[in-house]
């Protein structure tokens, strides 16, 4: 049995590098959008500042679904190993995950973040390009972040 586990850890662990290695991924890809942005300041385009707001909340939230990545590999670290054996760093308390629970409570709440921030960068491109607003596609984002909220409400109030 011991060595079933130890292979199931082990599985996980090379899980959680991978999903580790995307969230450094992501994060690059946000740097490189971070970095386009100020590489066309001198473009001489009239909506030069415009277009730098769209590129940043872009890459703010590249950044956001990359910190959804590593909280992810970090809660399967933590989930899955010896639990006799003490972390190399100490971790915030937020970060202090028993269980699947509370590791899907904090995953939750970045992925609402990282919902907003891409919903109001949608929302500033098409202002901007002057686009039009159909009211049902542009509230499908808003519906998704009210509908997970409230699973959120639920699940934090059934803890109580």
């Amino acid at each position: 049995m011991k060595g079933i586990t130890g292979l199931l850890r082990t599985i996980i662990a090379v899980i959680a590098w991978f999903v580790f290695a995307c969230g450094i991924v992501l994060a690059g890809i946000g740097v490189y959008e971070f970095m386009i942005v100020f590489t066309h300041l001198d473009d001489g385009v009239h909506h030069t500042p415009s277009l730098m707001i769209i590129g940043l909340l872009h890459a703010v939230d590249l950044f956001l679904i990359a910190i959804v990545f590593f909280v992810m590999a970090l809660g399967f670290f933590i989930l899955f190993s010896d639990p006799d054996a003490q972390l190399p760093v100490r971790l915030p308390e937020w970060l202090r995950i028993k269980n699947f629970t509370q590791l899907k409570i904090i995953l939750w709440e970045a992925i609402l973040t990282t919902l907003v921030v891409l919903w109001l960068a949608s929302l500033v491109e098409r202002r901007i390009k002057f686009d039009t607003l159909d009211l049902p596609s542009s509230l499908y984002v808003p519906a998704a972040v009210l509908l997970i909220s409230i699973s959120l409400f639920l699940l934090k109030k059934g803890e109580h």
